[in-house]
């Protein structure tokens, strides 16, 4: 059983200045934003484009503190077209999403 948090809530909390019903949107905004990227990324005919997903998603994971799915991004940036690269992605953008979204199944 993982203990640590999927999402860096001091660190989101800060970027949106305290204001929960931001962090409220922000963080349901990267779930819709990521679920589009890894089916991108499942898709990607080209390494140019592979690599475009994985950064956006980088991104957006780093400003709401979803530390694992920016690292894993990452790695995918830095590795187009492996797909076991993508599915540790996967993996750890559905614990992000599971802890933002606890009511919602996958």
């Amino acid at each position: 059983m993982n203990l640590a948090k999927a999402i860096d809530y001091t660190h989101l909390s800060t970027q949106a200045g305290g204001d929960e019903a931001l962090m409220r949107e922000v963080l349901e905004l990267f779930v819709s934003h990521g679920e589009q990227v890894l089916e991108a990324l499942s898709t990607a005919p080209s390494a140019k484009e592979w690599h475009d997903h994985a950064h956006s998603l980088k991104g957006s994971a780093r400003g709401v503190g979803a530390h694992a799915v920016a690292d894993a991004a990452s790695c995918a940036e830095l590795s187009p077209m492996d797909h076991a690269v993508l599915r540790r992605l996967q993996a750890a953008f559905a614990e992000a999403r599971a802890e933002i979204l606890p009511e919602k199944p996958v």
